[in-house]
């Protein structure tokens, strides 16, 4: 059985998809995906070549087990293939991720809701608490670029998954906090009062 890593996995649908891409490969007798360390076992007589290319024509990596160990043997190969990467980096996605949105919610929420004082700045400058919002907006979805990246590539391979889910969420989300700056500005602009520009956000 010929082992390889595969990458841009994210959900069982995922799985799924890589795992009926390589059984239609000519000479593939069987195949298991486990998504849970990213790796994958082929038999059968298709060569490495054509397996990573259903994989990639899937919308996913791949890439055949050891291929870049060939100086590691025996223990040292085989903790370095179990070693877990991805969390460390989820981990801090989550903190940095948390620190802007934690900002986003006290200026977007915490005055409305609750009365939460704004910095003096933003007191009589609706503009430019929206245009704050819409930055800080912006640097959480830069930060999680990734689902985008991945969703919007698997709905490209006609398989969407959770990654599409969230990527299209957001995207319409933001869509509409950018229109309604726009519209924000507009009534600014044609002399509005504040009043009527804060209920916007109601």
């Amino acid at each position: 059985m010929q082992q390889f890593i595969v990458t841009g996995m994210s959900c069982a649908a995922c799985q799924a998809r890589v795992e009926k891409a390589v059984a239609a490969v000519p000479g593939v007798d069987s195949v298991s995906v486990s998504l849970l360390t990213n790796t994958m076992g082929v038999t059968g007589s298709a060569s490495d070549g054509e397996i990573i290319r259903a994989v990639e024509d899937a919308g996913y990596g791949a890439r055949v087990k050891g291929a870049q160990q060939a100086a590691k043997t025996g223990l040292d190969a085989e903790e370095d293939a179990l070693r877990d990467r991805e969390t460390p980096r989820l981990v801090r996605r989550l903190i940095l991720s948390a620190g802007f949105l934690l900002l986003l919610m006290y200026l977007s929420m915490g005055h409305n809701m609750w009365g939460w004082p704004l910095p003096a700045y933003f007191a009589d400058n609706p503009l430019g608490l929206a245009l704050t919002q819409l930055l800080l907006a912006a640097v959480v979805m830069l930060i999680n670029h990734k689902f985008f990246v991945s969703g919007f590539t698997a709905v490209r391979h006609g398989a969407p998954n959770m990654d599409t889910l969230v990527a299209l969420g957001s995207s319409v989300s933001f869509g509409w906090s950018v229109f309604v700056f726009y519209r924000l500005c507009g009534m600014a602009a044609a002399g509005a009062d504040k009043t009527a520009l804060h209920t916007l956000y109601h």
